[in-house]
């Protein structure tokens, strides 16, 4: 590739998220000559932050687990020479579990301390509760050390609510346990006891948040590439992935850009060649829409048309007039009901319960040095729910804004908004009294919203839903059927959040450098 050409790459990824610049941060490193194409305006997909009126919030980096030295985080950043400074939540609750009745938990790390505050809290059920860790903790153990084990290859088709079945737990204590499952947004009886076991852990293990922000692992990131390099150009959508049907079957051969006029005079070419392709993408979107018909089998891309998505969230951003630091340890509130079923009984039926699971977290508790979240004696707060994610019951009545479809000024769209914009303030008051009277700055972003920033099918941010159907062996892989396209992201092998998006870049590079081997 001639210096400042773009016209041919060794590798491009269709895709800025953390699991595209992560796997074209490491190929770069390795010699690969990369490029990162996106549509949005900055590198970083779910981990980036928007600044308005002077305000600077997070889009889905709002904390992380597993930080320490020799961490998963670190572990994954450090070989490409990324040391960040983590800033450690409250070691003794970093989640503070809230019940309708006022009861509540706050989850220490560590998993003796964990163990001790369970068995305070429920005397009479020790022995569900230790046997609950085993299986955690051997999980997760098996998980992180190598390859499957006896437990994983045991609860392969396991849900959590099959655990808290067989071991008699009463509601509370399954609440408590489940307590974080807006992390992958399904309840006991659906959710994968792998990938819950590998999340429960990730945090016990201590919740850390980045100092400088949740765009800085993206940033740092991207630095690699171009240091090494590698080219990122955004706002500049892909068309199609191009492929070539030779004598040995089909294959990659690049992508096709839709360039604006002013890229195009910048020299960014319309076609891109490449033999690899690395699609950080939605995965339907890749699948049904950027690869050419009949690239891929038949099977593979029903599999894809028929994955369930995770359910999508609402995020309100706030600022206000308040000082929390003085009120609050460095925690997050988690406001939950006992009947974690019933909740996602009503979400799966595609209505709103009145009294949803509310996460509530502050980046200012998280990072004070951060003189860009809010003005002084003021709080960056960010209130999340889980919500349906039908177009009609956000009021819209055609295909989307990934169609195309124009939502902003939509009365039946704005009305549904403030709607779950008022329960959730509501929600918050009832550990934060007062906090709506303290709003000075607000916006609110809904799955209608992410879906047309990020293009994820239902406006997810956690891809296809994490099921024992869908997890493990089940889940795709970073190679395809389609020699020259890999997989990265999400809906990959790695799971979604940040910890999952960064192993599966860095697995997915070791893929594609292993090709031609």
């Amino acid at each position: 590739m001639v210096p400042g050409s773009l016209d041919e790459a060794d590798v491009v990824v269709v895709g800025a998220g953390m699991g595209g610049l992560c796997t074209a941060a490491y190929l770069a490193v390795a010699g690969q000559r990369v490029v990162v194409v996106d549509r949005h305006s900055v590198a970083g997909g779910n981990g980036t932050v928007f600044t308005h009126h002077g305000y600077e919030f997070d889009v889905g980096l709002h904390y992380i687990g597993d930080c320490g030295p020799g961490g998963a985080i670190p572990s994954v950043l450090e070989p490409l020479g990324i040391e960040l400074t983590y800033r450690e939540m409250d070691p003794d609750g970093f989640d503070t579990f809230v019940f309708d009745d006022g009861a509540r938990f706050a989850v220490p790390k560590g998993v003796d301390r964990f163990r001790r505050r369970l068995h305070e809290a429920f005397g009479d059920e020790t022995a569900g509760i230790d046997r609950y860790l085993e299986v955690v903790v051997g999980i997760d153990a098996e998980l992180t050390g190598g390859g499957p084990g006896p437990m994983v290859v045991e609860h392969l088709s396991s849900t959590l609510g099959e655990l808290f079945d067989a071991l008699g737990l009463s509601a509370r204590l399954r609440a408590v346990l489940s307590g974080q499952h807006g992390t992958y947004a399904l309840p006991p009886s659906r959710v994968s006891l792998l990938l819950h076991a590998a999340l429960v852990m990730h945090y016990l293990k201590g919740a850390y948040y980045p100092q400088g922000g949740g765009q800085v692992i993206a940033d740092h990131l991207a630095e690699v590439v171009r240091r090494h390099g590698g080219s990122i150009l955004l706002q500049t959508p892909v068309e199609e992935i191009l492929v070539e049907h030779g004598p040995e079957g089909p294959a990659v051969t690049g992508v096709r850009l839709h360039v604006p006029s002013s890229k195009r005079a910048a020299g960014v070419p319309e076609i891109v060649h490449a033999p690899v392709v690395v699609s950080n993408a939605d995965l339907q979107a890749t699948v049904t829409r950027l690869v050419p018909p009949g690239s891929l089998p038949d099977d593979v891309v029903d599999t894809v048309r028929h994955h369930e998505m995770t359910l999508p969230l609402f995020v309100l951003y706030l600022i206000l007039d308040r000082d929390l630091t003085a009120e609050l340890p460095n925690t997050n509130l988690w406001l939950l009901g006992d009947d974690v079923e019933e909740q996602y009984a009503t979400l799966f039926a595609g209505e709103l319960s009145d009294r949803p699971m509310t996460y509530i977290t502050s980046a200012s508790l998280k990072d004070p040095t951060n003189p860009r979240l809010c003005r002084p004696g003021q709080t960056n707060v960010q209130i999340m729910t889980l919500v349906p994610a039908d177009h009609r019951w956000w009021g819209l009545h055609g295909d989307g804004p990934a169609a195309g479809e124009r939502y902003r000024t939509n009365p039946d769209y704005r009305a549904r908004k403030q709607q779950v914009r008022d329960l959730l303030v509501a929600r918050a008051e009832t550990v934060l009294p007062g906090l709506g009277a303290s709003i000075v700055y607000e916006e609110c972003a809904t799955p209608v919203t992410h879906e047309r920033f990020v293009r994820s099918t239902g406006g997810t941010s956690y891809g296809i839903a994490a099921t024992p159907e869908q997890f493990g062996l089940n889940r795709p892989g970073y190679t395809t059927a389609l020699p020259g396209l890999f997989l990265v992201g999400a809906s990959t092998t790695m799971g979604h959040g940040i910890g999952g998006a960064l192993a599966g870049g860095r697995r997915c590079a070791k893929a594609v450098l292993g090709r031609a081997r």
